[in-house]
C-alpha cells in the first residue's frame, strides 16, 4: 500500500484525537510536577487516598476526550460538505477548559465526601481545589489543546493523508 495514499478522514481524525488526548494527559502530568516543584506543595494537600488525584485527572481527561471527539466529528462533517475554512473555536475551547476544571474539582469533592462520609466535604474540597494552581493549569491546558487540535484538523484540508515516518519520506 502506498504510504502517500489518502485514507478515510474520519479515521485520521480519530487517530489525531487519540494522540491529542495522550498529549493532554502528558501536559497535565508534567505541569503538576513542575508546579509541585516550584511551589513546594503537593498536588493534593489534604489527607486522602492515593487514587484521588488520578481519578480527578482521569475525569478531566475523559471530558476533554469527549469534547475533542465532538469537535473532530463536526470538522470532518464540515469538510465533507466542502467547508474548508479554519475557524478558531474560542467559545468551544473555553467551554472545554471550564468543563475539564469542573469535572476535576467535582469528582475530587465527590470522592472525598464519600470517603469521609461527610456530604459537606464536597463543597469544601471543591472550593479548596478551585483556588489552587493545579486545577487552573489543568483547565488552561484543556483550552489550549482544544484550540490546537481544531487548527491541526482544520489545516489537514479536504484530503488528509496520514503522517509519514522520517524513513517513509522521499
Amino acid at each position: 500500500m502506498d504510504p502517500h495514499e489518502a485514507r478515510d478522514p474520519r479515521l485520521i481524525a480519530l487517530a489525531q484525537t487519540a494522540f491529542t488526548v495522550v498529549l493532554y494527559l502528558a501536559l497535565i502530568i508534567a505541569s503538576f510536577g513542575v508546579l509541585s516543584l516550584l511551589t513546594d506543595t503537593d498536588v493534593i494537600d489534604v489527607e486522602s487516598s492515593l487514587l484521588l488525584a488520578p481519578a480527578m485527572v482521569a475525569a478531566a481527561v475523559v471530558i476533554v476526550a469527549l469534547r475533542l471527539v465532538g469537535a473532530a466529528i463536526r470538522l470532518v462533517q464540515d469538510r465533507e460538505r466542502g467547508d474548508l475554512a479554519v475557524r478558531i473555536p474560542l467559545v468551544a475551547s473555553i467551554l472545554t477548559g471550564f468543563c475539564a476544571l469542573l469535572g476535576y474539582i467535582v469528582i475530587g469533592g465527590m470522592l472525598r465526601a464519600v470517603a469521609l462520609r461527610n456530604p459537606e466535604e464536597l463543597v469544601g474540597f471543591a472550593l479548596h481545589e478551585l483556588l489552587r494552581p493545579y486545577s487552573v493549569t489543568l483547565g488552561v491546558w484543556a483550552l489550549i489543546v482544544h484550540i490546537a487540535f481544531v487548527v491541526m484538523i482544520g489545516l489537514g484540508g479536504d484530503d488528509p493523508k496520514r503522517p509519514l515516518w522520517p524513513w517513509e519520506k522521499s
